[in-house]
């Protein structure tokens, strides 16, 4: 209901210009890639019609679309099991099983009247019988035994006996000795004594009844065998892919009833297979946009990540098709879905990247038409280079990767080759080294693919920001060289604003990284900026308000720019813009009210121009660039913790109550930890040091003489 009533939501913001709208385009692309996916996975499934007469030579190899047995397959299976189940069942007689249970019986009752005689305690008598004999009674049992008068005890004997032997004489089969003993237990009920007599008769002639028909399980196999072989084979089988009339070849009668049987003279669509995939496919789809919608609703916001996790299964399908044609019996052990899965991990998120794995494995299955192995062997390779990237620090690690999906995939598959004895070593040799290759591919791939990627769609990678976090970097290293004040200030906000990301649960590397970048703009016209200045002297005393307002503000728009020429992430060019928002300069805007100079002063003049922070990464470096900047030029709470917590709660409530902050997805909670968070930074940064004295290095220098004398 949620995810429908967000849909009606968007509807309704835009019933004009519907074709701008960020749900339709959503729709639209999520149609096409079910579209495609349906269309790579159900073609087989589309007629195909073959007009080939008899005679006629055929212009190119004729492969069957499908697998069928055009044959009376079960006719045939049916006419062998008839014949083997005529064979009677062959059995071989053990003359010692009743010799040996009427010997356990009587040895039974012996050990019963034996110790009936003695006087030792009850319990006593009964532990040394039931440690002399393999009859397991309860003690109950035991007790009316050791009771009960000698006449009665042969009674006893006899009736079990006679059972037994009445059963043992006809006969007792090995694979029918249940039935038989449901037989006694009927049969000991009509003896007419009390119950616990009966009882005894039926526990004793349970325990003791053995089979001494035993069936010879060789022998009988072996004549429905060759009952079976009697039978003359009918079955016919031909293959998916399978060649059925080659190029150059005559067309025989033969191959038009083949032709006629897989539907190819006369094709008809299959469409209970089509619709069947396509809710399969439909299905796996709405899994993973309801996944999404519930635990990254943020992703649905970012087309181009939607673009991104639309292609990939596109791309994957038809590597899978293609695969198909290579000489191998497992052509899906060679398509990198690893490949696809640790783009997604590392573009997208590591919690979509595995349920994107699952679903596209099974998909991969269906194109090549394998079994269970090859579902496994998809699954654990992608969610294995899921795993090997999470901790991604540089495009080499890629390479890393494919090794570990190498080896996952080769273990994974050499473990299901075990479970089938009929294949040689020969066969282990060529089949497990495709995992290897597997791994290979997908290092390639993911290297060689990962940068244009992240160019087309607007994807920047934890590998690209840690690139742009390098001091090396040219426009950092102008940055330092150009405005060295606005380079230390953007390196401690940087640090402000990674730390507080972590305890909001934000992009903390983002944070840091736009962090960096987010002053570049004041290269441009660095002495105007106080953190650049050095003496008394301010170019700001010759200017008007508005003016100086306008250099200030200049600097976003110079920033934007630099970071389009240096072709900076748009992700970082978006902290640029906002990382001010709309906020007042409030110094020159004061500075305009209260003198007499200026009338009519317009207060959006002096503000910046916008757009607010629309991510927490953004409004984080808002927060950590206003107390920064505040904290330093304030000396008096640099050195009292208690003025420094108020300070910048005060400062982040002010942006708060200024409205810079609504725009973000940040909560009044996430605002407490932020403050305390930067308040635990900025305690480090500007902790009371201890005052040497002036001639501290001549009495380190006469200290360390002193001791070079006492050595």
């Amino acid at each position: 209901m949620k995810l429908w009533g967000y849909m009606v939501e968007k509807v309704e913001e835009s019933k004009f210009d519907f074709y701008k709208n960020k749900l339709f385009q959503q729709l639209v692309w999520g149609i096409f890639v079910f579209l495609v996916l349906a269309l790579l996975i159900t073609i087989d499934f589309l007629p195909d019609r073959v007009d080939l007469e008899v005679g006629q030579v055929s212009d190119n190899d004729i492969k069957a679309p499908k697998t069928i047995k055009y044959i009376d397959h079960k006719r045939t299976e049916e006419l062998k099991e008839e014949a083997a189940d005529a064979v009677s069942k062959v059995y071989e007689e053990d003359v010692t099983v009743l010799r040996e249970i009427k010997k356990e019986v009587n040895h039974f009752f012996a050990l019963v009247k034996d110790f009936r005689k003695r006087d030792s305690k009850l319990e006593i008598r009964v532990s040394n019988i039931k440690a002399r004999t393999k009859l397991r009674l309860a003690r109950e049992d035991y007790t009316y035994l050791l009771k009960l008068k000698l006449e009665k005890i042969n009674n006893l004997k006899e009736d079990i006996l006679a059972i037994l032997v009445k059963y043992l004489t006809r006969g007792v089969k090995s694979d029918y000795l249940a039935q038989v003993k449901e037989q006694m237990k009927r049969e000991v009920s009509k003896i007419g004594r009390s119950r616990q007599y009966n009882q005894l008769v039926k526990n004793i002639t349970q325990q003791t009844i053995e089979p001494n028909l035993i069936l010879d399980l060789r022998e009988t196999r072996k004549r429905k065998e060759r009952a079976k072989e009697r039978i003359k084979p009918v079955k016919r089988t031909i293959h998916k892919g399978e060649i059925i009339i080659r190029h150059g070849r005559v067309v025989t009668e033969k191959d038009v009833q083949k032709l006629k049987l897989l539907g190819l003279r006369d094709p008809k669509v299959d469409y209970s297979n089509i619709i069947g995939y396509s809710v399969i496919i439909l299905i796996m789809l709405g899994v993973i946009i309801i996944y999404i919608y519930q635990y990254h609703r943020q992703v649905l916001n970012n087309m181009s990540q939607l673009y991104l996790l639309g292609l990939l299964p596109i791309i994957i399908l038809l590597l899978a098709r293609l695969a198909n044609y290579l000489p191998t019996n497992y052509p899906s052990f060679l398509v990198p879905i690893a490949a696809a899965s640790i783009l997604v991990a590392v573009l997208v998120d590591t919690d979509i990247a595995i349920i994107f794995t699952v679903g596209l494995s099974f998909l991969v299955a269906i194109v090549s038409d394998e079994t269970i192995a090859d579902i496994a062997v998809a699954m654990i390779s992608g969610i294995s280079g899921i795993y090997s990237v999470t901790k991604l620090s540089q495009r080499s690690d890629l390479v890393r990767a494919g090794f570990i999906v190498g080896g996952a995939s080769s273990l994974t598959i050499f473990a299901f080759l075990l479970t089938n004895p009929v294949l040689e070593l020969v066969s282990f040799l060529k089949i497990v080294p495709l995992g290897i290759i597997n791994g290979v591919v997908v290092a390639i791939i993911t290297n060689g693919l990962l940068p244009y990627v992240e160019n087309i769609f607007g994807i920047t990678s934890p590998v690209k920001l840690l690139e742009l976090s390098n001091p090396n970097h040219p426009l950092l290293k102008r940055l330092l060289v150009k405005a060295p004040g606005t380079y230390h200030h953007s390196i401690i906000v940087g640090n402000l604003a990674e730390a507080a990301a972590d305890t909001v649960e934000a992009d903390s590397l983002l944070a840091r990284v736009g962090a960096y970048y987010h002053d570049i703009g004041k290269i441009k016209r660095s002495y105007f900026f106080i953190e650049n200045q050095i003496g008394d002297e301010n170019p700001h005393d010759k200017l008007s308000p508005n003016l100086s307002t306008l250099i200030i503000t200049s600097h976003v728009k110079d920033g934007v720019e630099m970071a389009n020429n240096y072709k900076l992430p748009e992700v970082i060019v978006d902290i640029i813009k906002q990382h001010h928002g709309e906020s007042l300069v409030s110094y020159f805007y004061q500075e305009a009210a209260y003198d007499d100079k200026y009338e009519n002063v317009d207060e959006s003049e002096f503000r910046y121009p916008g757009p607010r922070p629309q991510t927490k990464e953004a409004a984080l470096i808002m927060l950590a660039d206003t107390v920064e900047a505040a904290v330093r030029s304030n000396i008096a709470v640099q050195s009292n913790p208690d003025k420094l917590e108020k300070f910048v709660t005060d400062l982040i409530k002010a942006k708060l109550n200024s409205g810079q902050l609504d725009e973000s997805d940040l909560t009044l909670k996430d605002l407490d930890k932020i403050a305390s968070s930067f308040v635990n930074i900025l305690k480090g940064i500007f902790h009371n040091r201890i005052e040497y004295p002036d001639n501290i290095a001549q009495q380190f220098k006469e200290g360390e003489a002193k001791n070079d004398s006492s050595n």
